[in-house]
């Protein structure tokens, strides 16, 4: 503690007590006499008078001024401020712990903060011994499994004292999109479309195409409530993983195919019923290498991508010149044609080739 000048004294009436929710705190003020020096008042880091630095209350602030309080009315005074910084939790070796922050968030992932006081000349080495990387939050419970991986050391926090704040999280253990390999699935309808034509299934026609009877008498559906349309609902599996280059190499050859065998990781899709139609990727910087959070689309046909196109091949057979009766081209002849079927089997059409989704089945087992 720095030694009072000569005739500078405690002004015990300023004597104030008080708290935060950090420190605990003390204020005063000294009389100065006309030969005062900045030296011979309490400096930053003194502890107050029976405590000692710099646990204890120690100056965190002085200044000075001139009072207008009697008797001492116009003297030149100290203004001092002490404090005891709390550590209202256990003690770990020799680092004293303030703050606690506990935090979660989505699938199961916990986080959160401590913040450590330690004499300042002696911080690195505390910290290093008390606190390596992946060192449990908690001993145990839930934020056991957050473990350390960011800490900062504050020198010269407070006169003596060094700040150590530790974050922890669980992003290895628990958070998935975090494992390069491994990751989310997450779907939604993506599509409501319509089919041209809506089929009447008592008669197996179509709304609004005319047909012939066997009578030759010429009907047509026609809709008289709604859209003359079939809706029809397709679905959009959403797979996000971190990846890195090797990965997306691996990956990249399987954009625009559909899965050739059921895939039992992707709520057991079947063969031919997903198609890898988008992908998007963006880059972060952490640590070594190149790290790219993925997105997998996959849409989804119940039926197989294939069911539904297929492709007939017919051939055009042309009639008798067929005489106009009515009109402006009456009595004008035109040859007319009709599409037959040619007696050729049907093919299935495809949207893209097939290829084995093991991959991306993977990154889900």
């Amino acid at each position: 503690m720095t030694a009072l000048g000569a005739n500078v004294s405690l002004v015990p009436q300023s004597l104030v007590y008080g708290e935060t929710l950090e420190d605990y705190t003390l204020q005063c003020d000294y009389n100065v006499p006309l030969a005062y020096r900045a030296d011979q008042t309490p400096q930053l880091g003194d502890s107050y008078p029976g405590d000692t630095a710099p646990w204890d209350y120690i100056v965190v602030e002085t200044g000075a001024y001139t009072t207008g309080r009697r008797p001492d009315t116009g003297a030149f005074h100290t203004h001092v401020k002490y404090a005891k910084v709390k550590t209202p939790y256990s003690t770990s070796g020799d680092l004293r712990e303030s703050y606690r922050k506990f935090e979660t968030g989505r699938l199961g992932r916990y986080m959160g903060t401590r913040v450590f006081l330690a004499v300042d000349a002696n911080a690195e080495a505390l910290v290093e011994a008390a606190l390596p990387e992946t060192t449990p939050m908690m001993a145990d419970g839930a934020w056991a499994a957050a473990l350390l991986r960011d800490k900062t050391i504050e020198r010269n926090w407070r006169f003596g004292l060094a700040r150590i704040t530790a974050i922890y999280d669980t992003w290895t253990e628990r958070e998935q999109f975090e494992i390069i390999g491994k990751g989310i699935l997450e779907a939604r309808a993506t599509s409501v479309g319509f089919w041209e034509n809506y089929e009447v299934p008592e008669t197996n026609k179509r709304v609004g195409i005319s047909y012939m009877d066997d009578d030759d008498v010429e009907h047509r559906w026609v809709m008289v409530k709604g859209a003359a349309a079939w809706p029809y609902v397709r679905g959009q599996y959403r797979i996000k993983v971190l990846l890195n280059t090797s990965h997306l190499n691996a990956l990249a050859p399987l954009l625009g195919t559909i899965n050739d065998a059921a895939c039992s990781h992707i709520l057991g899709a079947a063969k031919n019923t997903l198609w890898f139609n988008d992908l998007t990727l963006y880059q972060r910087k952490r640590g070594e290498g190149r790290l790219y959070d993925t997105t997998v689309y996959l849409a989804y046909d119940a039926e197989g991508w294939d069911a539904a196109n297929v492709a007939a091949l017919l051939k055009i057979q042309t009639d008798e010149d067929v005489v106009h009766e009515g009109g402006e081209d009456k009595g004008q002849k035109q040859r007319v044609g009709r599409w037959i079927d040619a007696g050729q089997d049907t093919k299935n059409i495809a949207p893209c080739s097939e290829a084995s989704f093991n991959l991306i089945d993977g990154y889900l087992a």
